[in-house]
């Protein structure tokens, strides 16, 4: 027994591939080609960005202008300006160290505020020409600004730039913070005082040594009599070392007193006390 299979006429086969191809679009139909207006357009934005010095946006328009739906002759003119973009891309191989001179590849580069690049690889790195600001940034390192001055047709040039590690940053130190140290303490009232102290106590033990010679001189030489210019002499030695050990003994009692009430605070400088006796006077204290 024949079995007869039906054919499609054409209509229905054309019917058959619309309906295919909407449901199954093909890649070309998908990625169109530029027009023939807009690869005039994408030629002539590329001659303005090209003159303003963005190189790297009127390349970008150039590589449209040279599809094959471009007309010829505009293609042609397209991939001309295209090598001439090339060759006039100035590329830079950015470096990166730190302070010891270890190599960093995870640093993240701005240039002009936008992103550059996200690490560092030692590949060139085609950029515009003209002063260029650039960001370096790195974690755990001090973020470095630099500006470099590109030039068009550099090729491959090495740009170097050092990392540091972050410092703590301290407050810095108060301009009126007390000044640290026994001395520093001190009033300038009691400097007045023990250096009117010092002064009598001098004065004091030199008239002494005097009226001891003298008085050694009297008893020798004058057995039943003695002039009165070296009586005198004694008596005024003995007098004067008299007043200037109590000049002295008040001096320095003096000091220690306007130490102690007028010093200045401060946590390194020891405490001190006066001290007065029938015998002796001082200052006590741990320094």
């Amino acid at each position: 027994m024949e079995t007869r299979v039906p054919i499609l006429s054409r209509r229905n086969r054309l019917l058959l591939a619309t309906f295919l191809g909407a449901l199954f679009p093909s890649a070309s139909s998908s990625a169109a080609e530029p027009t023939k207006n807009e690869c005039i357009a994408a030629n002539e934005s590329a001659q303005d960005l090209r003159q303003a010095g963005k190189l790297l946006e009127a390349r970008q328009k150039l590589t449209i202008c040279v599809a094959a739906s471009c007309p010829r002759t505009l293609r042609e003119d397209c991939a001309q300006r295209l090598t001439e973009i090339d060759k006039a891309m100035p590329t830079l191989v950015l470096v990166a160290k730190d302070s010891v001179g270890k190599d960093l590849s995870a640093v993240h580069v701005t240039m002009d505020g936008e992103q550059l690049a996200e690490k560092l690889d030692g590949r060139p790195i085609a950029v515009d020409p003209g002063e260029r600001s650039f960001t370096f940034e790195a974690v755990g390192l001090r973020t470095m600004d630099r500006t470099f001055v590109v030039r068009e047709g550099e090729k491959n040039r090495e740009e170097r730039v050092v990392l540091g590690a972050i410092v703590s940053s301290l407050p810095p130190a108060s301009a009126e913070a007390p000044q640290r140290g026994l001395l520093a303490s001190v009033p300038t009232p009691s400097y007045a005082a023990f250096g009117v102290g010092v002064v009598g106590l001098a004065i004091g033990t030199i008239a002494g040594v005097v009226a001891i010679g003298d008085h050694s001189t009297l008893k020798n030489q004058c057995t039943s009599y003695c002039p009165p210019g070296q009586v005198g002499a004694f008596h005024t030695a003995a007098d004067v070392s008299t007043v200037g050990f109590v000049v002295g003994a008040l001096g320095v009692v003096a000091g220690a007193v306007f130490w102690v009430t007028l010093r200045k605070e401060s946590p390194d400088v020891p405490a001190a006390r006066a001290w007065v006796s029938p015998g002796s006077v001082g200052v006590a204290g741990s320094f």
